[in-house]
């Protein structure tokens, strides 16, 4: 069935449409209905993604031959192999969630009224920094890189969908094949690798758009791919009310989702407020690496 709505997200706005396989919905933040759903018991023999003993990637053309002739069945926002929530065998769903922030171009600026409530209330999170925002802002990049606090994740090299067939979100065109799917995630991988000396664990594709051979192809090459399961301001479009209230939406065992890259967004001033909130609830907040994947993770992560 084809579900089409409007959304946002990297402060683009427009119509979507999402082409599901058969009784998979896509529970989009920007679709009426809930803004949070529990985590799936799922039952599955644990493995982490698949990376050489080295940590280096693999090779692009094992990659191509692996994934080139698969046909996906889902694009959209969650697809199979990425995770929008804790792993359902973990303790830490009882009491914790993840901060995601996402920093997505290098036109955008830099919120540091954001980042710096999230270092007042010691809070962690992971953030996704596309290769072209940590360029334009080499400073900012190294400060956060620096900082114990932040995990970075890898949110590709020209903040592109991932999609092998060159599907689109928002405008924005996506990837074409696999080849250029291996390059979306190897660019800012190789980048950080050779200038930071970081190997990301996380990947999340620009716009939070996939499907499901391009998921399989980023845990391949040894990083997972992380969705979300609250939208905490709409691509940084959300007025402050807005975000505060997105940020309640958030409990036990979530992945939120935001984006640091808006200065000129009301991100940070929602943030403010929901913070101390959702610390007076007594919920904890870890790193994406404090959680994913561990041991006790399932091969598969759980169906939305």
């Amino acid at each position: 069935m084809t579900l089409t709505g409007v959304g946002t997200l990297g402060g683009l706005t427009v119509l979507a449409a999402a082409k599901l396989a058969p009784g998979q919905a896509d529970r989009s933040p920007h679709r009426n209905g809930s803004a949070w759903t529990e985590p799936v018991e799922i039952s599955a023999t644990p493995a982490p993604p698949s990376a050489t003993a080295t940590g280096m990637l693999p090779p692009r053309q094992e990659i191509i031959s692996r994934y080139g002739a698969q046909t996906p069945h889902y694009w959209g926002l969650h697809p199979e192999s990425s995770w929008s929530t804790f792993p359902t065998g973990t303790s830490l769903a009882r009491d914790s969630a993840c901060l995601t922030f996402d920093a997505c171009s290098d036109s955008s600026g830099y919120d540091e009224r954001l980042i710096n409530a999230l270092r007042e209330h010691h809070i962690p999170a992971t953030l996704f920094v596309n290769q072209r925002w940590a360029t334009t802002h080499r400073q900012e990049f190294e400060s956060l890189v620096a900082d114990p606090l932040f995990e970075i994740g890898n949110h590709g090299s020209n903040h592109r969908p991932l999609s092998v067939s060159g599907r689109s979100a928002y405008g924005i065109a996506g990837t074409k094949n696999v080849a250029e799917v291996y390059d979306e995630i190897a660019g800012m991988h190789t980048w950080m690798a050779t200038n930071y000396n970081l190997q990301p664990k996380f990947f999340r594709p620009g716009t939070a758009h996939a499907d499901n051979v391009a998921t399989q192809v980023s845990r391949a090459m040894g990083e997972w791919t992380v969705m979300f399961s609250v939208n905490g301001d709409s691509g940084a479009t959300a007025d402050a009310d807005q975000v505060y209230q997105q940020f309640l939406q958030l409990r036990p065992g979530g992945i939120l989702l935001a984006h640091f890259n808006r200065p000129g967004s009301e991100t940070a001033a929602g943030v403010e407020r929901a913070l101390p909130v959702l610390i007076a609830r007594g919920l904890r907040f870890r790193r994406l690496d404090e959680v994913l994947p561990a041991t006790t993770s399932p091969e598969q992560p759980p169906p939305w």
